[in-house]
């Protein structure tokens, strides 16, 4: 495949990171070909991008054959595509998608992953890492909100911690809900925010939610992140602490987070 360095294709799912994403590649000199695989995705990167495409995400020939004809070699993943959507729609596949789930140990994220690292490399193609261009979203050991944990919550914070890097190493889920030093949740497929719902009504009051990277993350693929909507969720159920991972999680728009902690009266911290 001709060589184009300043060539690349944002493989974009939902979510603002999306649009920060484009723009960040953008600002560095690339000419950036989206491959939007939501319907969410295709109109944020409409006006952001050098040119929009849209496919299924079983659509991987077409994903392929289009990339092959722009000439690009460099590709970056962003955005939440909903897993359980498409273990829902295997049968939706295409033919090179379904040649290629041999390469699936199971369908947990890392053998996703790897399998998909693993043929885009056949093709020649390269896979950059988010934090490439999402840099400046990280943030380092801090308290960020007006309220701070008490002891009690620092005590679950770390045991939550030491449990939630394990859960994570396992490549089951980032995120467990604590309470009084009892897992009452664990993240699994249905995601972050159907975690923390589950664990505020075991819990019936305020919890600690501790969110962590896995303890080989692959800067490529799924880095942890928080937002506003994630605050939200915990305020709507019940409250209490966020905790996430500093250095090693994306923090969306943190101004605006950091206001919707201090609006519900949420611990929002960098642990």
């Amino acid at each position: 495949m001709a060589q184009n360095n300043k060539k690349l294709a944002i493989v974009a799912g939902n979510g603002e990171l999306t649009t920060i994403l484009a723009k960040s590649a953008r600002e560095q000199g690339f000419h950036t070909y989206a491959i939007a695989i939501t319907d969410e995705a295709k109109q944020r990167l409409d006006d952001v991008c050098t040119k929009v495409y849209s496919f299924a995400p079983g659509e991987v020939s077409k994903i392929l054959e289009c990339v092959k004809k722009e000439l690009i070699n460099q590709i970056v993943f962003i955005g939440k595509i909903p897993k359980i959507n498409f273990l829902r729609n295997l049968h939706k596949l295409d033919w090179l998608a379904i040649k290629n789930l041999y390469r699936f140990r199971n369908f947990h994220d890392d053998s996703f992953h790897n399998a998909v690292a693993d043929f885009l490399k056949e093709h020649e193609i390269d896979i950059l890492p988010q934090t490439m261009f999402l840099r400046e979203l990280f943030i380092e050991k801090e308290i960020l909100s007006k309220r701070k944990p008490t002891l009690e919550e620092r005590a679950d914070i770390q045991y939550g911690y030491d449990a939630a890097k394990k859960i994570a190493g396992l490549d089951i889920g980032q995120t467990v809900v604590v309470k009084n030093k009892m897992i009452v949740a664990i993240e699994a497929i249905e995601g972050t925010d159907e975690a923390i719902k589950r664990g505020c009504v075991l819990s019936k009051s305020e919890v600690v939610v501790v969110k962590v990277a896995k303890p080989n993350q692959d800067e490529r693929f799924d880095i942890p992140v928080i937002g506003g909507h994630t605050l939200e969720t915990l305020a709507k159920n019940g409250g209490g602490v966020l905790a996430f991972e500093a250095g090693r999680t994306i923090v969306a728009s943190k101004e605006e987070v950091i206001k919707v902690a201090d609006k519900y009266k949420i611990c929002l911290i960098a642990i």
